[in-house]
């Protein structure tokens, strides 16, 4: 009887410190990611290219707000410590995790802003808890379920972590201020100085921040895994030039993904090139990077917050000129031009 009674103590003890060691564990990654953040001074700058892929176009000038941004993709031991679990196919604790869908990202951002005692960004139908959403969509997941979560809800005065504009992440890509925008990648015209891509023959995804930083500090903008960010797929004439958040409405049904990978040639991995995929889509080479607004207080008490519209809805504007679509090859990760 005593051995039992000690059994159970011994137990609960172990338990007691376990759940401990987690919420250490916690505490030390919402603090390490809070301090590798890297502050960008906002600005005008001209996005797009002229010289590539249809989409690409026209160049536009973009004005951008103060924000702050990861100075690495989120890697795997940053995303088990918020989530618990690593999905991630090449295993590593400081390489980018990676079998991500969009939702998992959005997810990740609202559990990592509560566990830093942030305002969550992120809500559905009300909610800001992601454990009371229900069940993550996947690839063969229902299309109501993806619908209903494709109204995920960005409220724009809260000050917790989410994933960049596609305008935000281009921006600080380029370096910001104090880039150059003549560089065709992030940091260097020489793609092998600050980017893992397909020259490399491994393959595999590789520790973050091995490569040559740009401007502002930012390792692995180009190459190693895709990064997801905010923006529905929309052609940029229809886009507002004042800290634009994509597409008013999506026709695609995909997420903007940006920075190219482990499996891109080097034109994926430009700073002005533009991707797209289903945001329940994982990957081996899809990851992503968080960001922060600095906020400003605002003029009036109740600021209404921005609406990720369902997918498959009528657009604003009509928009008549094609789409250029590239698609992911899920078994591969590759990237296919489809005319």
């Amino acid at each position: 009887m005593e051995d039992n009674v000690n059994s159970k103590k011994l137990i609960a003890v172990a338990g007691g410190l376990a759940l401990a060691c987690s919420v250490f564990a916690q505490s030390n990654i919402a603090e390490k990611i809070s301090s590798d953040m890297v502050a960008v001074e906002g600005g005008t700058f001209q996005m797009g290219s002229r010289d590539n892929e249809n989409n690409e176009t026209p160049v536009h000038e973009v004005k951008i707000n103060d924000f702050s941004i990861l100075n690495t993709e989120v890697t795997q031991t940053q995303y088990k410590a918020v989530i618990g679990v690593n999905y991630s196919h090449f295993k590593g604790a400081e390489r980018p995790v990676e079998e991500v869908s969009w939702y998992d990202a959005i997810v990740f951002c609202n559990k990592l802003s509560a566990m830093a005692g942030l305002t969550p960004v992120y809500s559905l139908d009300g909610e800001t808890d992601p454990d009371k959403w229900g069940d993550i969509p996947r690839m063969d997941s229902a299309d109501g379920d993806k619908a209903r979560w494709n109204t995920i809800t960005w409220n724009t005065s809260a000050d917790g972590y989410r994933l960049p504009t596609e305008a935000e992440w281009e921006y600080a890509a380029i370096g910001g201020l104090y880039g150059s925008p003549e560089n065709l990648y992030s940091g260097s015209n020489i793609i092998s100085d600050v980017a893992w891509n397909a020259d490399n023959p491994d393959g595999e995804t590789h520790d973050v921040a091995t490569k040559a930083p740009n401007a502002l500090g930012l390792f692995d903008m180009s190459g190693n895994v895709w990064e997801w960010v905010w923006d529905w797929y929309g052609n940029y004439h229809l886009a507002d030039n004042d800290n634009p958040l994509g597409a008013k409405a999506d026709v695609t049904g995909r997420k903007m993904r940006r920075g190219g990978s482990i499996n891109s040639d080097a034109v994926f991995c430009r700073n002005a090139n533009r991707a797209s995929s289903v945001p329940e889509l994982r990957g081996v080479d899809l990851g992503f990077r968080v960001v922060r607004s600095v906020i400003v207080a605002a003029d009036s008490e109740n600021e209404e917050p921005v609406v990720a519209p369902a997918a498959n809805t009528v657009p604003e504007e009509e928009d008549d000129d094609p789409l250029l679509t590239v698609e992911y090859d899920e078994e591969d990760g590759l990237d296919v031009i489809i005319d």
